[in-house]
């Protein structure tokens, strides 16, 4: 609730006008560096906190200002400490996680469809596999 009325409540004066435009801002920008850090998009992270992907872009660009609720929102979703969510005068020192491709988990689940005994001779030809290619 207290996202649809930050919403609501929302101003869209100019930069100039808003003196908090800066700090919304930067705030922003921390958040989708972070964003991009986890390999997400918008809208999946806009699904991991149930907003729609256009309210994470106004964030984003500083158009909404961050209550902390949505904060603590964010930061739980993309796994970073609220602290260093909201310090905006230090880089973020969070290593870049890569995300599966779709192709990958596609088989992935149909490899945990299969009976256990055919799974672990599929791990063993893979996990030989991936012995012998990084020797």
């Amino acid at each position: 609730m207290a996202l649809t009325l930050s919403l609501v409540m929302a101003t869209r004066k100019k930069t100039a006008e808003d003196p908090h435009k800066a700090v919304n801002l930067a705030l922003g920008k921390r958040l989708a560096h972070f964003r991009a850090l986890r390999g997400l998009s918008q809208r999946e992270l806009a699904e991991r906190v149930s907003v729609v992907q256009v309210v994470v872009s106004d964030y984003e660009v500083g158009k909404l200002r961050l209550t902390a609720e949505v904060a603590l929102r964010f930061a739980a979703a993309l796994d970073v400490p609220i602290q260093e969510l909201l310090q905006i005068d230090t880089p973020p020192e969070i290593a870049q996680q890569r995300k599966p491709s779709r192709k990958v988990l596609e088989r992935l689940e149909k490899i945990q469809s299969l009976p256990r005994r055919k799974q672990d001779a599929i791990l063993t030809t893979i996990d030989h596999f991936l012995n012998s290619a990084a020797s």
